[in-house]
């Protein structure tokens, strides 16, 4: 066969066979279908899969730098008269929060060697270690949208997670207290 080891390039019922070619067939049955095309189409294909995973990967969460404790409120679940630790206020409230690869930079308790940490999505159920009374309204609330919230465990001692609103904004919880954090912007 003259186009043997060739591309069969829109000719229709071609076969290219040729004995070196470890899977000596391709078949070329239909008008356009040129194994070329095709290999070049998958590739093309393959190629946009991964750029699509790995910039998905890339954008999936960006937590790590320096974030800033600017406020703090009673947590949906205290009692409304409870009093704040004062110590937790001062420690943290304005101070900086710095999520390392290898470690956190902050205030006690906040501050950890060797963090593990797991990026999860959590329902308003599993907020604040499941304390919100009433999960969605609660949420809610405090600025969640959506049926799932990002959060990152640290796997530090005190099991903290931050529960994050948005890439800029997330909260934590410390003694019936949410505090929230905000990203610093170099």
């Amino acid at each position: 066969m003259a186009t043997a080891g060739k591309a069969c390039l829109n000719q229709p019922g071609r076969r290219l066979v040729s004995p070196r070619m470890k899977h000596p067939t391709l078949d070329c049955d239909k008008e356009g279908d040129d194994p070329v095309n095709k290999a070049a189409t998958a590739a093309l294909a393959m190629l946009a899969l991964y750029s699509l995973s790995t910039s998905a990967h890339a954008a999936k969460f960006d937590f790590l730098g320096t974030w800033t404790v600017t406020t703090s409120e009673p947590a949906p679940w205290a009692d409304a008269k409870e009093k704040p630790v004062a110590s937790d206020l001062k420690a943290l409230i304005g101070h900086s929060v710095s999520f390392q690869a290898d470690r956190i930079d902050a205030p006690t308790p906040l501050k950890c060697r060797k963090p593990r940490y797991e990026i999860k999505q959590y329902t308003p159920d599993m907020l604040f270690q499941g304390s919100l009374t009433d999960p969605k309204p609660q949420a809610a609330a405090l600025g969640f949208a959506g049926n799932t919230i990002p959060t990152v465990e640290t796997g530090c001692e005190g099991a903290f997670d931050f529960h994050f609103l948005n890439a800029d904004n997330a909260m934590f919880g410390l003694n019936n207290r949410i505090y929230r954090i905000q990203r610093s912007k170099p």
